[in-house]
């Protein structure tokens, strides 16, 4: 697991999918509790419509294609509802709020996360700005996880939710990020939680995506997927019936909206839209060579509203959770939880 010199919890854990889902409710119910007591989405819409005659069957709909493309990753979701004494029910809308939130023109909190990559012949990183509600702060805890006869994997999730939804990494030499999209014509189907998590059995680049562009998923998330064994890093802009992937050369920028892939109604919140402006012109004048270079990218404050590191500063309502730099060659993840330039010392460090 490598040095810590941060608080991030961390937990290790073997067996069966609901054997492991057990292990982190257990471990982790106080966040799971806290998190799900406060969380508005959650209290105010999702459960008042999830008790109508229209939310119960659009929630069976949802239960069933997901119980029975991904029975596993389900018995695993049981696991940390049974584990931690919450109903399943409440964890699997939550871990479905996205497709939920574009079903229910649910808040628009323009939140989500940035990436920069870098892939040329000196140097093969991934910098990966984890942004959310500051609520989390102190909850997300990283996950060390084997399954019986599956690739073993690290990963850092939030409290109740599947893992693989923020970045992780296992031993196929597979690690990934993710940045929240939103596509306008969500649909009952596969959810990205769901599909995410299979990120985490993941064996080549190619696996990879295939496993992330499956088809009949309810809504997108865009990945950025890297291979140690291949030295190969893409981004995968995933949206109902639609993806595109890119191979990345050079340095690259992605923030919440869609890059890539063309032709899809889409929000694109003003924060999204700032960052990704603010790093191409960074990245204009000052291309960067390593990894000092991408850390200053994330690190960087300079818009008056809406900075690429973000601190829930007004108009902006996120802040920037922790900021994680993969190194493919080193093979090596840094996870910073405080600025990544300005606190040096606060970090975790885990060998890949």
């Amino acid at each position: 697991m490598g040095a810590s010199t941060s608080a991030i919890e961390q937990l290790v854990a073997t067996g069966s999918h609901f054997q492991i889902g057990s292990k982190i409710g257990k471990r982790f119910a106080r966040q799971i509790h806290r998190s799900l007591d406060s969380y508005r989405f959650l209290q105010q819409q999702l459960l008042p419509y999830h008790r109508t005659a229209e939310g119960k069957a659009v929630y069976g709909e949802f239960l069933d294609v997901n119980r029975t493309r991904y029975p596993d990753y389900a018995a695993e979701l049981e696991g940390i509802a049974q584990g931690a004494g919450r109903p399943f029910e409440e964890l699997l809308l939550v871990n479905l709020r996205g497709e939920y939130r574009e079903l229910l023109q649910g808040p628009d909190d323009d939140g989500g996360c940035s990436d920069c990559i870098l892939v040329t012949d000196e140097a093969a990183l991934i910098g990966h700005n984890e942004d959310g509600s500051p609520a989390f702060r102190h909850d997300m805890y990283l996950v060390h996880a084997r399954v019986d006869g599956k690739p073993g994997f690290t990963a850092l999730s939030y409290p109740g939710f599947l893992c693989g939804n923020a970045l992780g990494f296992n031993n196929e030499g597979i690690c990934f990020t993710i940045d929240n999209v939103r596509p306008r014509n969500s649909r009952v189907g596969l959810g990205r939680h769901f599909v995410a998590r299979s990120l985490l059995e993941a064996r080549s680049l190619d696996d990879a995506i295939e496993r992330v562009t499956v088809s009949g998923q309810a809504g997108g998330f865009s990945y950025t997927i890297g291979s140690m064994r291949e030295r190969r890093v893409a981004t995968v802009e995933v949206a109902t019936g639609s993806h595109k992937v890119r191979e990345i050369r050079g340095c690259y920028f992605h923030a919440n909206h869609y890059h890539e892939l063309t032709g899809v109604d889409q929000i694109i919140g003003r924060s999204s839209r700032a960052r990704v402006e603010r790093a191409n012109e960074l990245m204009r004048h000052n291309h960067p060579t390593d990894a000092s270079g991408v850390l200053a990218i994330l690190g960087d404050q300079a818009h008056p509203e809406y900075p690429i590191y973000r601190e829930a500063a007004p108009p902006d309502r996120a802040t920037t959770l922790c900021t994680a730099l993969f190194d493919l060659d080193a093979r090596q993840l840094r996870i910073h939880s405080g600025h990544p330039t300005r606190s040096p010392g606060q970090f975790s460090e885990l060998a890949l």
